[in-house]
């Protein structure tokens, strides 16, 4: 492991190093926009000098230059602090409208600047893996004594153009020279080799003497300077330094304190390489050593296991046997009411008492455990079938008595209101005789009505239209003139029927359900056809999936309010081979297709299609009756 992690370090350092490249597109950024931001402050001080915004228009083309490299290399937009726009942009547009000071603008070039260090940065404490003061703390030191000397450098030229330094100008100017003054001090100490020497080079070189000699000069200035009111003091905005020596001197220092940044970081890019190198090749010798040793405890182990491995492979052979095989073989029969005995079925697994025998023991109770859970779930599942199911014929042979007593009742009033009242009465009794029939249809077993005649399809049509509550706004347009074998009458309409019921709940109110009728390619068609909200796509998939497999009749144990009348429906449809399917109506409803088979028809002499005609109040409810009689 330890060996594993030094090795992981080293290839990780190598990486870093390896994207040297890509810092050094951040790095030439970086420099660009300083010398932007020390030409911005010129500008600032003094706009209407030309030379200066030509020198200015120059920098801002290489600044653009230099971050297209930096954009191309990282593959992201570059100095952009939102999603609000350029950051460069806007603050250069402040800058030609006069709308941002040279305050304003130093502090915001310097942001832009320390946001193109944030990579480099990233690289240096990449690097930082050695204990003590590392070359790559003390190059990350020296970058930013580097920016703290390009800001104060910026910060004098744009007060020397603009003709004198407030008061916190200079105590600004006066920090900015402190600081790096002092991170070089603390520096110093540490420098070695190449950098100690390029270090003293820059100090006893001329411009940095004339940097020094000039900054100092504006720092130690008289505060207070001649004012036009006799005993009033004023503050002394005289600088004192020209414009040409501090550029000429400052640009020099610049230079070489660049080359000194440059220099400490490749050295401690070089550090950082030998210490990887030496970490790798510690990782490779312990790698050897614990292949060695792995190999030869791989052999003893293997050895060690052929004795088991015969042992597990039974094992596997005879559990897969029992889970693939047996098990299921033994829940189906248990699901379809078959008896099973668990001590017959089941035979135990015996592999001693070692590990492996402790897992063919844990198999043995887990396998009994799960049939036996599976056979009582089926035990009561049968009987809380049979349950249901008693109590909806009960039900279904009440509502069937009280249609009959209706019947009487209707043939002998005579009263057009009372008449009226019960037909109304009768319908709301044909739709509870199919509501129990949905408890049977979903348990199983056969309605207890039964034609045994066919019948004419636009009687089935309007008998399925007669037991749905809105009857009167479903229209039904044609039926071709075939009979309905007797043996599926009674499903066919209650399929219809659930189907037109759908189409009147999800709709509204007032608006016409269209039921359409028609010849396809093996068998009728009857369309359903509402004028409502529709469903969602991920609705019609749910219902084609309902549509396509009948449901159980546990499915009222769903957590979510299930749509019975799609579960009733693919019951029927499913036991005489009838095709369900939904779609979008152009309407904005749903159009429900059911595709009744030839198999279940009996064509007429006739086969025109048969004029359909609006039943009126008495004759739509008073089929429900009718239409509930067994034959």
């Amino acid at each position: 492991m330890t060996a594993t992690g030094t090795f992981q370090a080293g290839t990780q350092m190598l990486s870093v190093m390896g994207g040297r490249e890509s810092a050094d597109v951040f790095d030439d950024l970086a420099a660009e926009l300083r010398e932007e931001r020390r030409l911005t402050q010129i500008h600032l001080g003094d706009p209407e000098r030309k030379q200066t915004r030509d020198r200015l228009g120059a920098q801002r083309d290489s600044t653009d230059t230099a971050r297209a490299a930096a954009e191309a290399e990282t593959g992201a937009d570059i100095l952009t602090g939102d999603s609000s726009g350029d950051d460069l942009g806007r603050l250069r547009d402040g800058v030609d409208a006069g709308t941002v000071g040279r305050a304003d603008a130093l502090d915001r070039y310097t942001e832009l600047i320390e946001d193109t260090g944030l990579l480099t940065a990233a690289h240096l404490r990449a690097l930082e893996l050695s204990p003590g003061r590392t070359d790559a703390e003390l190059a990350q030191d020296l970058v930013g004594a580097h920016e703290e000397f390009s800001r104060a450098n910026a910060l004098l030229a744009g007060a020397i153009a603009a003709g004198g330094m407030d008061y916190e100008e200079t105590a600004h100017f006066t920090h900015l020279t402190a600081s790096y003054r002092t991170a070089l001090g603390r520096a110093e100490e540490d420098l070695r080799g190449d950098v100690r020497r390029g270090y003293e080079a820059m100090r006893a070189a001329q411009p940095w003497a004339d940097t020094e000699r000039l900054s100092r000069a504006v720092v130690t200035r008289p505060p207070v300077g001649e004012s036009d009111v006799p005993g009033k003091a004023e503050w002394n905005f005289d600088i004192g330094v020209d414009a040409d020596e501090w550029e000429e001197a400052s640009s020099g220092a610049d230079r070489e304190f660049g080359d000194l940044v440059a220099t400490q970081l490749d050295t401690a890019i070089g550090t950082a390489w030998a210490d990887a190198v030496q970490r790798i090749a510690l990782a490779l010798a312990g790698c050897v050593f614990l292949l060695v040793a792995g190999t030869a405890s791989i052999v003893i182990a293997t050895r060690a296991s052929r004795r088991l491995v015969g042992r597990l492979s039974q094992l596997r052979n005879d559990t897969l046997a029992l889970a693939d095989t047996r098990l299921p073989d033994i829940v189906d029969r248990a699901q379809n009411g078959q008896r099973v005995n668990l001590a017959e079925e089941l035979p135990r697994l015996s592999y001693g008492r070692d590990e492996i025998g402790q897992v063919a023991d844990a198999f043995n109770t887990a396998q009994r455990t799960a049939v036996g859970a599976a056979v009582k779930q089926a035990e009561i599942r049968e009987g809380v079938n049979r349950v249901f199911l008693g109590i909806a014929y009960r039900n279904q042979a009440l509502v069937q008595r009280q249609l009959h007593l209706l019947d009487e009742i209707e043939y002998d009033e005579e009263d057009p209101r009372t008449l009226q009242r019960l037909f109304r009465l009768d319908h709301l009794a044909t739709r509870a005789r199919r509501y129990a029939d949905n408890l049977i249809i979903l348990g199983g077993a056969q309605s207890a009505r039964r034609w045994r005649d066919p019948l004419p399809l636009v009687d089935v049509l309007r008998a399925a239209i007669s037991e749905t509550e809105d009857y009167e706004r479903v229209r039904l347009t044609s039926a071709p003139r075939v009979r309905l074998r007797g043996t599926a009458v009674a499903d066919i309409v209650h399929l219809i029927a659930e189907l037109v019921e759908n189409a009147t709940q999800f709709s509204p109110a007032g608006a016409p359900v269209d039921v359409n009728c028609g010849p396809v390619a093996g068998g009728i068609a009857v369309d359903v056809e509402d004028r409502g909200l529709g469903m969602t796509e991920e609705g019609y998939q749910a219902a084609a999936r309902t549509l396509a497999e009948a449901p159980e009749f546990d499915v009222m144990a769903l957590p979510d309010e299930p749509r019975l009348g799609l579960f009733v429906v693919a019951r029927l449809a499913a036991r005489h081979g009838v095709r369900v399917r939904l779609f979008p109506s152009p309407y904005g409803g749903t159009r429900a297709t059911a595709i009744l088979p030839e198999t279940l028809m009996e064509e007429e002499h006739d086969a025109r299609p048969e004029p359909v005609m609006v039943p009126d109040q008495r004759s739509a409810d008073h089929g429900h009756s009718g239409d509930g009689a067994e034959r």
